[in-house]
């Protein structure tokens, strides 16, 4: 066989294998097009908003889904504030599928005109929305564990008072003014102590009793000792001019 004759076959064979591996690259761009992520679903969300998941899971929209990991856009789920953990599946179609577990809101922080959804570790879950029958959390800022550490003590207090706790106001580390349904005085408590309420309980019943009014505040931070903030005197009422009866 001349060296010309085996030229051209080896021209062939080559040509041959290119037009194979372009075939083949050309099947993989196309394959790798269609498998791209393209939708996102997510469920589990009833009292907040699903897009906000949706918009933590963006990231992932156009990437190949032999590319990504589950876990990965787990994470990402879950740094979705009111998300407490998610299921997060991904289909060779294209299609990231999330189950999501909501917080459970349990009061509301109040820290000057802002408002947001407090669950019972002391986590700000966003905005309020739908009904939350906690207190009011009021100037903890960034305190969550000041908060939780109220919301722990909570149901003890209650129960020690009898009435439904309305409002918690931080005065300091570890002084908090719980104000009761019942009445307008507040019992200024250590919430590692709740059971401290039911003396500041015993106290107002007892001035009620002597004054006929109730104090502004019963201080039970420290053991066996009490302090009372009587009320404002009402003003008296001005003297009728001379003549005048």
């Amino acid at each position: 066989m001349s060296g010309l004759v085996r030229h051209r076959h080896r021209w062939r064979r080559l040509a041959a294998r290119l037009a194979v591996a372009g075939v083949a690259a050309a099947l993989t761009a196309t394959l790798a097009a269609g498998l791209q992520v393209h939708t996102i679903r997510v469920t589990g969300a009833r009292r907040f908003r699903a897009a906000e998941v949706e918009n933590a899971l963006r990231f992932a929209l156009g990437t190949p889904t032999v590319a990504l990991r589950a876990d990965t856009l787990r994470l990402a789920v879950r740094a979705v504030p009111w998300v407490a953990d998610a299921q997060v599946r991904i289909s060779l179609d294209g299609v990231v599928s999330c189950d999501v577990v909501e917080r459970q809101p349990v009061a509301i922080a109040v820290d000057g005109p802002a408002r947001a959804m407090v669950d019972a570790d002391g986590r700000l879950l966003g905005a309020p929305c739908g009904e939350v029958t906690g207190p009011d959390l009021c100037g903890f800022a960034a305190d969550a564990d000041g908060r939780a550490a109220v919301l722990r003590a909570t149901p003890e207090a209650e129960s020690r008072w009898g009435a439904r706790l309305l409002r918690a106001e931080r005065l300091g580390p570890r002084d908090v003014l719980l104000v009761f349904a019942d009445t307008s005085c507040g019992a200024v408590i250590d919430p590692a102590r709740p059971e401290s309420v039911a003396l500041a309980r015993r106290v107002l019943t007892a001035w009620t009793a002597a004054t006929s009014a109730a104090p502004q505040r019963i201080d039970v931070r420290v053991p066996e000792r009490v302090a009372v903030l009587p009320a404002v005197p009402a003003p008296a009422a001005a003297a009728a001019p001379e003549g005048v009866s």
